[in-house]
Order: structure tokens, then C-alpha cells, then sequence
């Protein structure tokens, strides 16, 4: 019996160790078949080196931090939030070549390379992800309709026991943007509505517990998005939004920070 309870907490441990490793392509949010099993932080942090105009490319430099936080249903419950539930952390530096084809459409190739860090079994995972992004806008009046797609390849490697996963995604994103006559602080606030549409060429499961497994396989998510004031500490055009992603097994609920994709 204690055999059997080690072998399904090592079974365990893996699945979740892989799939937080990809939390930096997942996005913030909580993710959970009911409660709130896993909360995803991320922080998306950058510095631009070459700004993109209409006729010349750009670069810039990604560095994003990722924070994996177990145990969701006892912060819900009261328990003050504490190292001790912060199960991983990563963090996956990359750089982005940005290609003006039109004045309305621009192409992003990236490649990204980083560790994630399990800090409740000490075990080290090297991040690889690679692909490119697409953004079209569409002006209507003050209105903004923006097409965004993006293939990803993300691959994970354990540096202790040699073992490694991957997965492959193309996916399919509108946001419509409305300007309004709010202001907050001076600052102009506009709303967003948006759709994103995820195909995984290959199925990849985010959290199994052996007899509830979350299957990201195939997702669809809608959700709104609003700009934030103008504020030194905050990144230029920084946005806080709200969505919901449906899989087979499950609703999952994501925070957007920033753009609602990519």
C-alpha cells in the first residue's frame, strides 16, 4: 500500500512539475477541474532595443517571471499567502524580431530559452519555446478589430532525471477595441472584447490527479479587457482583463495582464 501511494505522488509530482514549467505560455489565471487547484502568475517583463516603425524592423528582449502558487483553496479559505505556497518558479528570457509587411500587419518570429525551478523537490527544468506571431489591425471609426495568430513549439527537458515533454500550438485571436470618453486620472480608458481559439497539434495536459485530469486539448476562451491609467510604475498601454477558457474537462479562469494573447 505505501508502495502504491509512493509511485502515484512520484506520477504526481512529474505531471505537475512539466506542465508548470509551461506556465509562461499559458498565462496568468487559475486553473482547476473545481476550487482552484493551481494559480498561474506571470509577469511579463521587456525591454525593447530597436522600436518598430512603419518601414524598419525592431527587437526587443523578453525576460518574463513565472510563479506556479499551490494549495488555491486554503488562501481561499484564509490562510495568508506565504513562500510556502509558491511551488515553482521560472523564469524564461527571449528576444523578438519585429517585420513590418504592411503598415497595418507585422510578423514577430521569437525564440525563447529559460529555467523553471520546482522549489518543493529541488529539480531544475530547462524551457525551450520557438515559433512566430502574427497582428493585423482593422480601423472602423475610432474602433480597432486586431487579428493576432501565433504557432508555438514549447519543450521541456528535466535536468535530473533526463526526462522531457513538449507540445505544439497554433492559435487563432480576435480583440475588438473600444475607446471611450472615461477618464481616470486624465487618462482615457477603453474596453476590449476578445476570442482566442487554441488547436494543439499534439494534446496537452495541464493538471492530472489520476481521476480528474485537465486536458487543454482544443480550448476556446472569451473575456474583456480594460486600459489602466497612465502611471510611471506601469508599462506604457498596460491593460487588466478577465476570460474564461473552455476545454473538454473543464472552465478555466485567466487574469490577462497586457494584451489578452501572446
Amino acid at each position: 500500500m505505501v508502495a502504491v501511494a509512493e509511485t502515484q505522488s512520484e506520477t504526481r509530482s512529474d505531471v505537475e512539475l512539466v506542465n508548470f514549467a509551461f506556465g509562461n505560455y499559458l498565462g496568468s489565471g487559475f486553473y482547476a477541474s473545481g476550487g482552484g487547484e493551481i494559480f498561474l502568475l506571470k509577469i511579463p517583463l521587456s525591454t525593447t532595443i530597436r522600436p518598430m516603425t512603419s518601414n524598419d524592423p525592431g527587437w526587443s528582449i523578453r525576460y518574463p517571471v513565472t510563479m506556479g502558487i499551490a494549495n488555491i483553496d486554503e488562501i481561499i479559505d484564509g490562510t495568508r499567502p506565504s513562500v510556502d505556497h509558491v511551488g515553482t518558479i521560472s523564469i524564461i528570457p527571449g528576444i523578438e524580431y519585429y517585420y513590418p509587411v504592411q503598415s497595418n500587419w507585422h510578423l514577430v518570429p521569437f525564440f525563447d530559452l529559460g529555467l523553471a525551478r520546482d522549489l518543493v523537490n529541488n529539480i531544475d527544468i530547462r524551457v525551450l519555446g520557438t515559433g512566430i506571431r502574427s497582428y493585423a489591425t482593422f480601423d472602423f471609426d475610432r474602433n480597432r478589430l486586431t487579428l493576432g495568430n501565433r504557432f508555438l513549439f514549447a519543450e521541456q527537458k528535466n535536468l535530473d532525471i533526463d526526462h522531457d515533454s513538449s507540445f505544439a500550438v497554433f492559435e487563432t485571436a480576435l480583440d475588438y477595441n473600444i475607446p471611450t470618453d472615461f477618464t481616470i486620472h486624465g487618462s482615457f480608458i477603453d474596453f476590449s472584447f476578445y476570442y482566442i481559439n487554441y488547436y494543439y497539434l499534439n494534446d496537452l495536459v495541464l493538471v492530472d490527479y489520476l481521476d480528474n485530469a485537465i486536458s487543454l486539448e482544443n480550448k476556446n476562451e472569451i473575456g474583456f479587457t480594460f486600459s489602466l491609467p497612465e502611471y510611471f510604475w506601469l508599462p506604457d498601454s498596460s491593460r487588466l482583463g478577465f476570460g474564461v477558457q473552455i476545454t473538454r474537462d473543464a472552465e478555466l479562469y485567466r487574469i490577462v495582464f497586457g494584451m489578452p494573447f501572446f
